[in-house]
């Protein structure tokens, strides 16, 4: 069984999706640190005029001290904002994906979106149903073990930092062929 892993993403790019149609199963990994400043919470698109531009979901202060599973969005502008932007743009209504409390919620709300778009079935399971406490590769590589992986699917990065010998089956890096790296929206 093939498996990919990976944090995620807010309707993540064409990469992201490009992995989870490669691999057999895809674990969300949603039991780790939150990163301030990532593609966790926010993503891009071209607009109407050519012009790159930012949408953001904005989260709770000290945000980088907790899971992914567990941070919580802050009410602002951004939950009308986003959508109108987004509607405006790519003519997609996706409101109601905006109002959930948990930054988990709206950003699993927009990876189901962007697989059906691509008709894409992949089966997902959370990390966090693992109970696995290692971290770094070692926790990639029990999460491969816990679930029987045949193969793990690693991103191009995880040349840089993956130590492979810690895995019992084989790893390979899944270099994406995708046209540009903007949000799924940009794609469909």
């Amino acid at each position: 069984m093939r498996v990919a892993i990976h944090q995620p993403e807010h309707f993540p790019y064409m990469g992201f999706f490009d992995k989870m149609r490669s691999s057999d199963l895809f674990i969300i990994l949603d039991d780790v640190q939150y990163t301030k400043n990532n593609w966790q919470n926010r993503n891009r698109f071209l607009n109407k005029n050519n012009v790159e531009e930012f949408f953001t979901v904005q989260v709770e202060k000290n945000a980088n001290k907790k899971h992914i599973k567990d941070v919580l969005t802050v009410n602002g502008p951004w939950r009308s904002k986003n959508p109108k932007k987004i509607k405006q743009n790519f003519n997609i209504d996706i409101e109601h994906m905006f109002q959930y409390k948990k930054l988990i919620d709206i950003n699993m709300e927009s990876i189901r979106w962007g697989a059906l778009q691509l008709n894409i079935n992949t089966p997902i399971l959370f990390s966090s149903m693992l109970n696995i406490s290692t971290s770094g590769s070692q926790r990639l590589a029990d999460i491969c073990s816990n679930v029987n992986a045949t193969e793990y699917i690693s991103g191009n990065g995880g040349k840089a930092y993956l130590d492979e010998s810690l895995f019992t089956c084989k790893v390979t890096y899944h270099k994406p062929n995708i046209k540009n790296s903007y949000t799924v929206l940009q794609n469909v």
